[in-house]
């Protein structure tokens, strides 16, 4: 046996500082308390509190003023140690320069408006105090352990943050955390490598020392976060990695004399467990060195008793055969025909879990088992049958391997790299890449599981044996084989239930019985929609015809709108021409306005806005205003709907008219001037024209000479015409030949030597007269 101790083993420079602190303490007062455990480590915790050493985990069961109170290399938060000040204790502040310099940028930077995110362990009371001293709410602080953490935190580019480690921190995971920070250009992130060097330096020594070994011991205490990072990083390339506390649970039968130990420990881990350990290691050198020396001695003896039939020279490693003797559930019994008998535990009969041996073994079968070693305190020699069924279940394995056969696995445990089960008694591995076709899963999902897989590989990268699964495969294989018989089955212009699974901004992808099929954007939705998301989200079930199917390039065209009624057509089932609607003003042209009545824009033409005279759309409507119209026209073939607003009301024309007749004096109003005439505003909301001969009795040039716009005249009705709606007025109202007007449609008719004036002055006179 070779036994090989790590470069960087045992106390960190902080934890001896706390524990030499602590011990002083103790000789010279033989009373102290700790602020929680002062180590990670039951049996140096147990030394010490054997001297007197008291620990409390809340400043109320500190209960003597006379006893100092020492704060552990973990630290504590500041609202703690203001406390313990406030109150008046003798505090030993054993925090780590390491730990303290965390609480300093962490503070700073909260001060400043950071965000605090702490890579670590949430629970690690150095993680709890470091949060202590962030300003922030106690919530507000982002705790991450993983590559995948920070990959989910969402990050606001217009917050800045200010990242920090705990010390002991794995090393190889900080630098993933960092490189996503990297790739994902995250500027506004201050990154601190607060990772001790210590620790780094720990974690290389260990991994290169569990390289060149056979086992490897890591000796610490089991809530040591450390001791943990130790030992995991560890079992990546030994896979015979214990994690013992202590030289009682150094695993004997995993080691003899060839085989090459190596020891690393925790920061937590005082030199005298690490020297038990490896001198108990030596102890059992020592032992088989000397059985062996015994054997040889007696070497002739052994020959002769073989010679005559009688005991058989055995060695540590041997394959023997034997017979049971007798058989308990926890033990049997062998006779290996050598000086002592042979005992096979329970334990050691088989991976698999035995209830009850008694269940599978008889007195007086042969057996077969290996010689874990020659003499246990009781003399008998200890066997197992592990390694000789180990050895047949690899050989099964990699036949399995080799025909790609389809085995069960029974999920056990799960970590962020993959999901682990037993398959024979030998631990399988599915790396998380290899656990199902998903893209994103969650490992821990599958504990419990029983999963089907085939076998990747029986060796690691480091030519170990590992038996590494992939159960992606399988998934994968059974989805083809599905996929083919849908495609088989799918047919053109069939309407099928599918799932939303994925939106993009030109469409949605929809799986119809495991394929899955494309929903362009234009297929989504009657109207117009800007993005899928507007309609529909992930997880949606939902009616699609299929489009067109493309078997040969397994392309799938869908269309959801093709499913359901379009606006125009359930329009028509609510709608007939004369009904009256409400609806909201979605645009507003020169020409009118459109109304969206159930999701069919309807035109509202300006003519039809109001039976007055619409200058401007916008004067009296604006979008998003609601308004109430009749249908005027509905016309199918070019899908357009004619609105009214005017209909509704009766006519001002016959309204006013009523009590109207010939010869009546009416206000008006000018509203317009032109060169031959004028346009006025009767009661407000009916237009009529008068020409420029019945404005005045005198000859005009331009109407302009006598009236203005806005102003308010009085005007006598010729004539009422009910069906052309208009009024016939004039402003001469003293009586005349009653033929003058009897023909109000024969235009005044001028000669040039009428009048002391051309057209040209008559125009240019007007054009002054209108731009005053």
């Amino acid at each position: 046996m070779f036994i090989e101790k790590s470069k960087y083993i045992g106390f960190c420079s902080g934890v001896k500082i706390a524990v030499e602190k602590a011990l002083s303490t103790l000789n010279e007062e033989k009373k102290l308390y700790s602020y929680g455990e002062i180590i990670h480590n039951k049996d140096v915790v147990n030394s010490l509190e054997k001297k007197g050493l008291i620990v409390i985990n809340d400043i109320l069961d500190y209960s003597d003023n006379n006893t100092k109170l020492l704060i552990r290399s973990h630290g504590v938060g500041k609202k703690e140690h203001l406390e313990l000040v406030e109150k008046g204790i003798n505090i030993i502040d054993a925090t780590c320069v390491k730990v303290r310099k965390i609480h300093k940028i962490v503070e700073e930077y909260s001060n400043k408006g950071f965000n605090i995110i702490i890579v670590g362990d949430k629970k690690h009371p150095e993680v709890l105090g470091i949060i202590g001293w962030c300003n922030n709410k106690e919530s507000d602080v982002i705790i991450i352990e993983s590559q995948e953490d920070i990959e989910e935190l969402k990050i606001d580019p217009v917050e800045k943050y200010c990242l920090v480690s705990q010390t002991t921190f794995n090393t190889n995971v900080f630098s993933k955390i960092v490189n996503t920070i990297t790739k994902n250009n995250y500027t506004n992130i201050v990154i601190n490598n607060t990772i001790c060097d210590a620790t780094k330096k720990r974690q290389d020594a260990c991994v290169e020392l569990a390289l060149r070994s056979d086992v490897m011991l890591i000796v610490g205490g089991k809530n040591s976060s450390n001791t943990k990072k130790l030992y995991e990083l560890s079992k990546k390339v030994c896979p015979n990695t214990f994690y013992i506390e202590n030289y009682k649970e150094i695993p004997y039968k995993y080691i003899d004399k060839n085989t090459k130990v190596g020891v690393s420990a925790g920061a937590s881990t005082p030199d005298w467990i690490i020297e038990e350990v490896i001198q108990m290691s030596e102890n059992l050198n020592q032992t088989n060195d000397m059985n062996e020396n015994q054997e040889n001695q007696n070497g002739t003896m052994h020959e002769l008793f073989e010679s005559y039939g009688g005991v058989s020279k055995i060695r540590t490693g041997d394959i023997v055969k034997g017979t049971v003797i007798s058989v308990n559930p926890e033990a049997i019994s062998v006779n290996i025909n050598y000086k002592s008998d042979g005992i096979i535990t329970r334990d050691e009969y088989s991976f698999a879990q035995i209830p009850d041996l008694t269940e599978l073994v008889k007195e007086g079968e042969s057996i077969e088992a290996q010689v874990v070693k020659l003499s246990d305190q009781d003399g008998n020699v200890i066997l197992t049958r592990k390694p000789l069924e180990e050895k047949k279940v690899w050989e099964d394995l990699e036949k399995l391997k080799k025909e790609n056969a389809i085995i069960d696995i029974s999920i056990n445990e799960a970590s962020q790299f993959g999901i682990y089960g037993k398959v024979n008694g030998v631990k399988g591995y599915i790396p998380r890449n290899q656990i199902s076709i998903q893209r994103e899963v969650d490992p821990s999902e599958y504990v419990g599981q029983s999963l089907k897989a085939k076998i990747l590989d029986t060796k690691n990268k480091k030519g170990r044996r590992q038996l590494i699964l992939s159960s992606r495969l399988v998934e994968k294989a059974e989805k083809e084989i599905k996929d083919n018989e849908t495609w088989e089955n799918i047919k053109e212009g069939e309407i099928y239930e599918g799932i939303v699974k994925n939106l993009q901004d030109y469409g949605a992808f929809v799986e119809i019985d495991g394929i899955d099929g494309l929903l362009h954007i234009n297929e989504i939705a009657w109207t117009r929609i800007k993005h899928p998301s507007e309609v529909l989200k992930v997880g949606d079930k939902i009616s699609v015809k299929v489009k067109s199917v493309d078997k040969e390039n397994k392309k799938l065209s869908l269309s959801y709108k093709a499913t359901i009624k379009s606006p125009w057509a359930l329009f028509l089932d609510k709608h007939n021409k004369g009904d009256v609607v409400t609806g909201k003003i979605s645009r507003i042209l020169e020409f009118g306005a459109f109304v969206v009545i159930d999701d069919i824009e309807c035109l509202l033409h300006i003519k039809d806005i109001d039976w007055a005279r619409t200058e401007k759309v916008t004067d009296v409507l604006s979008e998003g205003q609601e308004v109430t119209a009749k249908i005027l026209n509905i016309s199918r073939k070019d899908r357009k709907v004619s609105l009214g607003m005017k209909q509704l009301i009766e006519h001002p024309f016959d309204k006013y008219t009523k009590d109207l007749k010939k010869d009546d004096i009416i206000p008006v109003e000018i509203t317009r001037i032109l060169l031959d005439g004028v346009h006025v505003l009767v009661n407000g909301n009916i237009d009529c024209f008068i020409p420029i001969a019945r404005v005045s009795t005198e000859k005009l040039r331009t109407p302009a000479k006598v009236v203005k716009v806005g102003e308010t005249k009085d005007a006598k009705i010729l004539y009422i015409d009910t069906k052309g709606k208009n009024i016939n007025l004039t402003f001469v109202l003293e009586s005349k030949d009653e033929n003058e007007y009897s023909n109000s449609d024969i235009p005044v008719s001028y000669k040039s030597e009428d009048s002391d004036f051309t057209i040209g002055e008559s125009i240019g006179d007007a054009l002054g007269d209108l731009l005053k």
